[in-house]
């Protein structure tokens, strides 16, 4: 299952950019609010963590078509997640 174990790294890979980011902009920034900082992380590992379980042990393994549309909603949830994370890191 080559491409599960893509999707899982994609999720691992988008979420550690995005946290690298919120701290670059940290950095960057001369008033940082570290409580809001350290709420985003822990919310994009939760994020990260949830949507990575729910990539291995996907709904109707025999059946392609429940498969295609687990994986369909599984992403669309997914994008939805990281444009509100994303609107998120723009207060920052």
């Amino acid at each position: 299952m080559a491409s599960r174990r893509k999707l899982k790294k994609t999720i691992q890979f988008i979420s550690s950019e995005l946290i690298n980011e919120i701290y670059f902009r940290c950095l960057l920034s001369e008033k940082v609010d570290l409580d809001l900082v350290e709420k985003m992380s822990v919310d994009i590992l939760k994020t990260c963590s949830e949507f990575t379980l729910r990539a291995g042990q996907p709904d109707g393994k025999d059946n392609p078509k429940i498969l295609k549309a687990y994986y369909k909603k599984l992403f669309a949830d997914w994008e939805t997640e990281m444009g509100r994370v994303i609107n998120e890191m723009e207060k920052i």
